[in-house]
């Protein structure tokens, strides 16, 4: 008999009885093994947490001290009454409510805590200079007070100075004293003025930490940053004179260098002490870069472990015996119920295949087949619920294909590609004369259809916009339809990018915008010819107004009655010539003002029958185009001023001449009209006079937000400065 004949019951008894017994087999040794493992994981664990606990307590001992030191450097900041008597006193006073400090001090740059040390030179706690360092300890017993030393050259001084921050120091030896300094700086106004610190001795640490004791001979000793011992509980003299560098062994000395960068862990290493193997482990303190070390020997940390190892093996063998006897009785029962789970798939996948989705299987089984049958049926409804959400999803597109191709609007999906290669197009291109195989199949390309003339423009803007990241575009631009006709469309595009953030295709419309557009065009040029007939008009009727006032000042026979006259045909005449020049413009909304001064001046002159070979016209005006709200105040500035010149600036047979110079620099414009003639009369005040011409001046001047000014220093020269009104 093969193996694929026999049944599967006896498979599944067989496999489960051999396999069970193989993988307890196998487990039982890899889980004696792991477990040790864990053990020892756990003891070292233990271990470590016990280094980190005492390296928490000693670092909250250590944040306390300085916090004093903070204190103190805080209270120094908003000491405004700045006594240093008073200030002695605190000092000493925080030496009696402190016993575990050694010193208390401040120390202050010069002249900043009073500004008046050249009043204490060699007075107590002050230095030859009057500095303000006062040094309160308890070194040689009672609490007495002297000037701090070696400040310019000392870490516990020039740290803070330099760094602005706290500084906690390796250990040092002074006046015979084994100690640490915690030191804050005193900051005013973002600037170091001095120090407030306090002192510790590290026999008080010694006797903190020497105390510990850990498992039954371990023991725990605490060094500095740079690997000195502060404390030990045997050898007392390595205190403060001893690096665990120094003990020249080379897993210390990897040690030293993670406790020297503040780092934590634990080596396998020979006791410097006792010369035994031990496991050393190491956790920094946060204040002060210092750190705590734990010596432990081993097999005091895996004491325990030993008698697990012994209880697991006694456990793994009465397991092998007893799952191999439960596996064959569940294996018998657990076969019957995958027979009639096999039966119900047999029934449902016939059902399915015959297009009948409403078979279910038999849910009522054993609590834990059950699952297996609930999960089929839940497939099964799910099948059912896609294949309706389907149908209906068909019928939504399809109704929206119908939606689209019955308006005038045509769908794309076009190739990221120049040329457009279409991919989609909906079925009302048919209206641009085009068929959908004619895109699809790649005979025609969209971007063939568009106008020559806009083509490289609209593949230019379309190539910035995916550039510049934009996910649309927009455009209004001309096709050819197939017949040849040019129609204008307006196309509205997004880009579409895959999660790369690389462009994947264009998906986009386009709408015939070309009545729209030839309505708009034709609404523009009536309204050029509207614009048009409005400025010639007003100048036609100017003019009149200018010769009706020509031919009044006939009637009179007085030169100022004439004049008058004059003036106001010169006026009315720079008004005409400003509505002839928009007129003759192509945007008829802004005109060359250089041009104009040019033919304003040049009829002024004729007007007063002025010879230019006796009073000459020079003329430095910038190419600038205004609006008429400011050329039309700004002309009759112009003719006002000039006319003003012809006027009564030369004397009859007198040469001179008139300058006018008109720039723009950024957004200001600068008007000026000067002449050489006789100068303005000292005695009138051109803003205030009864002159006709100079009120003008002066109101139109106001009325274009300028400023205008008369220097009389040689001739006559008025500037005018302003800002276009948009």
């Amino acid at each position: 008999m093969e193996w694929k004949d026999l049944s599967l019951k006896f498979k599944l008894v067989l496999y489960i009885v051999v396999g069970i017994s193989f993988i307890l087999s196998a487990s039982s040794i890899t889980i004696i093994s792991t477990v040790t493992e864990q053990e020892e994981q756990l003891a070292y664990h233990d271990s470590i947490q016990n280094a980190k606990s005492f390296a928490h307590e000693y670092n909250a001992d250590m944040k306390s001290n300085m916090a004093i030191a903070n204190s103190l450097a805080a209270l120094m900041v908003k000491y405004e009454s700045a006594d240093r008597n008073e200030t002695n006193e605190m000092l000493k006073q925080l030496l009696v409510e402190n016993p575990h400090l050694i010193g208390a001090y401040v120390g202050f740059e010069p002249n900043t805590f009073d500004g008046r040390d050249a009043e204490f030179i060699g007075t107590e706690g002050h230095d030859e200079t009057g500095r303000f360092v006062p040094y309160w300890n308890m070194i040689n017993g009672p609490i007495s007070v002297e000037p701090l030393v070696d400040y310019e050259t000392s870490e516990y001084y020039q740290g803070p100075k330099k760094l602005k921050q706290n500084v906690v120091t390796e250990p040092y030896l002074y006046q015979g004293a084994l100690m640490v300094s915690y030191d804050s700086p005193i900051i005013r106004n973002g600037e170091f003025v001095g120090i407030g610190g306090v002192d510790v001795s590290l026999n008080y640490v010694d006797e903190a930490v020497s105390s510990v004791k850990a498992f039954d001979t371990g023991y725990l000793f605490m060094v500095s940053n740079g690997g000195i011992l502060l404390s030990h509980p045997v050898n007392k003299e390595w205190i403060g004179t001893t690096s665990i560098y120094d003990f020249d062994i080379p897993q210390i000395a990897i040690a030293a260098d993670d406790i020297r960068n503040g780092v934590g862990g634990h080596i396998n290493t020979i006791d410097p002490v006792t010369s035994k193997e031990v496991v050393m482990f190491y956790e920094p303190i946060g204040t002060g870069n210092y750190a705590i070390i734990l010596v432990v020997p081993p097999e005091e940390m895996f004491a325990g472990v030993n008698s697990i190892r012994s209880d697991l093996i006694s456990i793994y063998i009465f397991s092998i015996f007893f799952m191999g006897l439960m596996a064959f009785f569940i294996a018998s029962s657990f076969t019957n119920r995958i027979n009639e789970i096999v039966v119900d798939f047999k029934k449902i996948s016939g059902a399915a295949i015959r297009g009948d989705l409403d078979v279910r299987a038999n849910t009522d089984v054993e609590i834990d087949l059950k699952l297996i049958p609930k999960g089929l049926n839940d497939i099964l409804d799910s099948l059912t619920s896609y294949s309706k959400e389907l149908q209906n999803s068909y019928e939504l597109i399809r109704k929206m294909e119908a939606a689209v191709n019955s308006s005038s609007i045509v769908v794309f999906w076009w190739k990221y590609e120049e040329g457009y290669p279409v991919e989609f197009v909906s079925d009302n291109i048919a209206q641009h004369g085009y068929s959908i195989e004619e895109f699809t199949s790649g005979k025609v390309l969209y971007g063939n259809i568009i106008h020559p003339e806009d083509r490289k423009m609209v593949w230019d803007e379309l190539q910035a916009c995916a550039d510049e990241g934009k996910d649309n575009f927009h455009k209004d631009y001309r096709i050819v339809t197939k017949n040849g006709e040019i129609r204008w469309v307006h196309e509205d595009t997004h880009i579409q990018r895959d999660e790369e953030g690389k462009i994947a295709y264009f998906q986009g419309t386009i709408l015939d915008i070309t009545e729209r557009v030839e309505a708009e065009e034709n609404l523009k040029a009536m309204e050029e010819v509207r614009t048009k007939e409005i400025h010639h008009r007003i100048k036609n009727n100017l003019q009149v107004v200018s010769g009706m006032l020509y031919l009044a000042s006939l009637n009179f026979k007085y030169q100022e009655v004439i004049d008058a006259f004059r003036d106001s045909e010169n006026r009315v005449r720079s008004i005409a010539l400003i509505h002839e020049k928009l007129y003759q413009s192509k945007d008829l909304i802004s005109l060359d003002f250089a041009d104009y001064i040019e033919n304003l001046t040049d009829h002024l002159f004729h007007s007063y029958n002025v010879d230019q070979e006796d009073v000459k016209l020079i003329l430095n005006v910038e190419d600038v185009f205004l609006g008429m709200d400011t050329a039309v105040p700004l002309g009759i500035i112009i003719n006002e001023l000039t006319s003003n010149a012809l006027q009564h600036a030369f004397e009859k047979g007198k040469k001179g001449e008139i300058k006018i110079e008109f720039h723009k620099n950024n957004d200001v414009f600068t008007l000026i009209i000067s002449n050489t003639g006789k100068p303005f009369p000292e005695t009138l005040d051109f803003k205030n006079t009864e002159s006709l011409g100079l009120q003008l001046v002066t109101n139109l001047t106001s009325q274009i937000d300028g400023e205008i000014e008369l220097d009389k220093t040689n001739g006559t020269k008025f500037k005018i400065t302003f800002r276009e009104n948009k």
